[in-house]
């Protein structure tokens, strides 16, 4: 019997593999077609975030020159401004003595009173006292002269820190956390710097403190803080409006504040009615992007110098500044 072997034709053979080969082709195309239109996507969603950024920022800038205008006063509606429907610009005008000036409070006169804060926040007095001659040691001129529970260089060398105390006033408030200590006081009080500053008179502006700042200062119980600020910001509660009602006399805020006899007395030099040193909080909204500039300003009237210049973090719109 003769048997014949079954075998395809080598027409139909190549015809297979170029049918495979263009399915193959295809299917990479349609991949990369998709992972192009992704891309293109996810990069229009930056874009776009991008975008609303800039514009958020451009309208903070645009509440800062507005701010820094010599006729513009704290309180003015030009300071609360919708651009269009999703756009709009909102400022706070305040003064930089509405903080604590740091440098103005380590002086052998002064020192009690910046351990007295520290002990404040929930600080025993040997540690308050002790954090308080810290920083007192790094702005002395001194780099032997110890004081109790301080440091000086050659403790800084011991703890790798070569070169340090700087032995100059602070003169920015990163440096503040170069000191051994403040690991101990950022966890205790993680914002503890938006009680201080580095600029202004070294008074501390009774119109514009928060609450917290004007008990740490003077001692004041947080209820009477509280209570001054209710009634510098008027019945609406909002400060700078037209109902806001402003002090007048230290010594009104000190009564205010429950502060008499020698506290009062001790307290009265570091406190002002209105600080000379413009601070501008301005929040640009474009969208859902918002940015946040703070601005201090120097001099007055066409003199107007801009001496410090910084971008803050703002939650996302659920209303106005």
């Amino acid at each position: 019997m003769k048997v014949t072997a079954m075998t395809q034709s080598p027409s139909r053979t190549a015809r297979g593999s170029v049918l495979l080969a263009v399915m193959c082709l295809v299917a990479v195309l349609s991949f990369l077609v998709i992972m192009a239109a992704s891309s293109a996507r996810l990069h229009g969603g930056f874009l776009e975030v991008h975008l609303g950024l800039l514009r958020a920022r451009q309208l903070a800038e645009m509440g800062v020159a507005v701010a820094a205008h010599p006729l513009v006063k704290p309180g003015d509606p030009l300071l609360r401004r919708e651009v269009t429907g999703i756009e709009r610009f909102d400022v706070l005008v305040s003064t930089e003595e509405g903080r604590l000036n740091l440098n103005a409070l380590l002086t052998e006169e002064r020192l009690p009173i910046l351990a007295a804060i520290l002990a404040s926040w929930g600080f025993s007095p040997a540690e308050a006292q002790g954090t308080a001659a810290m920083l007192m040691d790094w702005v002395d001129v001194d780099d032997v002269k110890r004081r109790p529970d301080s440091a000086e260089r050659m403790d800084y060398e011991q703890l790798g820190m070569p070169g340090l105390p700087l032995n100059r006033p602070f003169q920015s408030l990163d440096e503040v956390g170069l000191i051994p200590r403040m690991a101990e006081v950022m966890e205790v009080m993680p914002d503890w710097s938006s009680f201080f500053t580095l600029r202004g008179s070294g008074q501390l502006d009774v119109n514009t403190a928060t609450a917290r700042v004007l008990s740490a200062l003077t001692g004041a119980t947080t209820s009477n803080a509280e209570r001054l600020v209710e009634i510098r910001n008027g019945l609406d509660g909002i400060p700078q409006t037209e109902d806001d009602q402003l002090l007048t006399n230290v010594d009104e805020a000190l009564f205010l504040l429950g502060i008499t006899g020698p506290e009062a007395t001790l307290m009265r030099p570091l406190l002002t009615l209105k600080g000379p040193t413009l601070r501008i909080e301005s929040i640009g909204t474009a969208g859902d992007a918002r940015c946040g500039l703070a601005v201090i300003v120097q001099g007055g009237g066409n003199a107007l110098q801009i001496a410090e210049w910084s971008e803050f973090a703002v939650e996302p719109p659920t209303g106005q500044l």
